[in-house]
């Protein structure tokens, strides 16, 4: 019999030095522990017997830095939109470790999906109807699995006001077909169904919730079977909740797989969704402190992050843990630790004492990688903070910087001149545009030349070049700059997929670039391209690459499509 063994904090925060961290990097900053995430992969895979079959959900953490680390570990993602997927399959994870889910599905999508190999779960029986009438049979490679709604629900131990939001697997759920209606649904539709899926809810701390879940769905799945459908996949999804503060009681992940291990039976392949048990405690906050007010006796510790990239905690009201400079926790008191914003409700941490900290104080939050970066905003113009990881070896190195004040969809979507008539027919002469007008980009900039110096490929989808350039200006114009890159963009993307000659167009889709200042053309210049993972599930091999000079004033991305 299994011993009930409840999660602990984890501890890998304490060999983090958080004031060296910040003077280094600077604050906000999300840290990464690759040596976190990776116990937490070998813990499921003791249930799945394989990593592909741990369906991380994109949508608990949308971050690259962690999809790629996950890619890199051979686990699979769980997606509910085309989004999701893009960054998934950038991020390196293959199609045939991807699971469609969500609760309005893009039906052509689905095809395509089953078509090219990945799985696809749905709980709409019109979207399913409509799906077979566009999708041969012959034509699924991939796995189509049913999610149901169970006749009963277990539920949570610990009951609080926020399990109403997140109780997915509950009865009166909008998810899942009732498990009632499920054979005359079968009986109505054509295309091989592989295998059946169950989510009992989000941050649950009931074992028995997935002990009964999963010896419903495994007879389920032999009753189907006896009717003559091929079910071989059971998908028993997430929800398995982690403590964020001492007092929090949730069963820790080596209980959850040696009680769910003893339910499996050998007929079938087992999946698993974990978003907080695999990302929660993996990833903390690097914040600090801008202000220290007092009112009436009460200090208010303003950090330099909240409700912007903590709603769950502010919101929902669940507190984490949140340790000094020192690694340690705040000792109890009247104060409190509160974010920037114009919010009453922007409050990260109550009943605190701050006696010791002050303005520039630097604080870790622990515990925060599930939903949290993931329902970030830009509430009073909040940036999204950089991120960092500590690989395996205790090595800090930063994945993705800060974003910058024009990272702004508003900015680069909006029509500037829509809501403007036409009002004017204003000729301008030719004299006066010439007297505007850069001589340089008109005439000159055709004399504008650079050649290869020397290229290396460093590491894995990493290219260094450098290139001599010869301009009738002093600096490297942003359209120069852009064939520079461009056709190094060319040169890394063929190299890496194999090809010794360019036989095939390569263009882009998207460019993406910033200049902070000028870069000299009088000297040889030295910039990286990196690459993304090929999602090639178009007619079209597609993948980011991203640019930096040596000198770090001049950066961006281009999708490149061939």
């Amino acid at each position: 019999m299994n011993t009930l063994e409840n999660a602990k904090l984890v501890d890998w925060v304490s060999g983090i030095d958080i004031q060296r961290l910040r003077d280094e990097f600077g604050s906000p900053a999300w840290i990464v522990s690759e040596n976190q995430l990776l116990e937490n992969v070998l813990f499921f895979e003791r249930f799945t017997g394989s990593r592909g079959r741990i369906l991380f959900p994109v949508k608990a953490n949308p971050s690259l830095t962690v999809l790629q680390l996950l890619a890199g570990m051979g686990v699979g993602a769980d997606c509910a939109s085309r989004a999701e997927i893009d960054l998934a399959r950038f991020a390196g994870i293959p199609l045939e470790h991807i699971s469609y889910n969500t609760p309005v599905q893009d039906v052509e999508l689905c095809k395509q999906l089953l078509e090219t190999g990945a799985s696809v779960v749905m709980d709409d029986p019109d979207a399913m109807l409509e799906l077979q009438s566009i999708c041969g049979s012959d034509a699924i490679k991939g796995k189509l699995l049913i999610r149901l709604n169970l006749p009963d629900c277990v539920g949570y131990i610990n009951k609080n006001e926020n399990q109403e939001l997140m109780a997915h697997g509950h009865t009166s759920s909008k998810f899942g077909i009732p498990v009632e209606d499920l054979v005359a649904l079968l009986d109505s539709f054509s295309l091989p169904v592989s295998g059946l899926h169950v989510h009992v809810g989000t941050q649950m701390d009931n074992l028995g919730s997935f002990e009964f879940a999963l010896n419903e769905l495994n007879a389920w799945a032999e009753s189907l079977l006896e009717l003559g459908h091929p079910i071989r996949e059971i998908n028993i999804g997430g929800g398995l909740g982690i403590p964020f503060v001492q007092q929090d009681c949730f069963p820790s992940l080596s209980t959850w797989v040696d009680a769910l291990v003893e339910l499996k039976n050998e007929r079938f392949n087992y999946s698993v969704e974990p978003g907080h048990a695999l990302v929660g405690n993996a990833v903390a906050l690097l914040m600090q402190i801008l202000t220290v007010k007092q009112s009436r006796g009460k200090k208010w510790a303003i950090a330099d992050v909240g409700t912007d990239q903590l709603t769950k905690i502010t919101l929902l009201r669940w507190p984490h843990r949140i340790l000094t400079a020192l690694g340690e926790e705040l000792p109890a008191g009247n104060d409190a630790i509160a974010g920037p914003l114009c919010f009453a409700g922007d409050i990260l941490l109550e009943n605190v004492s701050v006696a010791h900290i002050l303005k520039g104080s630097p604080l870790l939050l622990t515990e925060a990688g599930a939903y949290t970066y993931a329902l970030s905003n830009r509430f009073n113009g909040r940036l999204s903070p950089q991120w960092l990881l500590m690989d395996a070896d205790g090595r800090v190195v930063q994945t993705a910087r800060k974003e910058d004040r024009y990272e702004n969809l508003q900015l680069a979507n909006f029509e500037w001149g829509s809501r403007y008539a036409r009002t004017s027919d204003e000729l301008l002469s030719l004299e006066n545009v010439l007297q505007l007008s850069s001589n340089y980009l008109r005439t000159t900039s055709s004399e504008d030349t650079f050649s290869y110096v020397r290229v290396l490929k460093v590491a894995k989808n990493v290219y260094e070049f450098e290139v001599a350039v010869s301009s009738p200006v002093s600096f490297i114009s942003m359209p120069f700059a852009i064939r520079i890159v461009g056709d190094a963009a060319i040169v890394a993307v063929l190299h890496d997929d194999g090809q010794d000659v360019k036989r095939e167009a390569v263009w882009g889709r998207r460019l993406v670039m910033d200049c902070f200042g000028q870069v000299p053309s009088h000297e040889n210049l030295g910039f990286t391209i990196s690459l993304s993972d090929v999602d090639s599930g178009n007619a079209y091999k597609s993948r980011v690459v991203r640019f930096a000079t040596s000198c770090g004033r001049c950066v961006g991305s281009v999708v490149v499509l061939h």
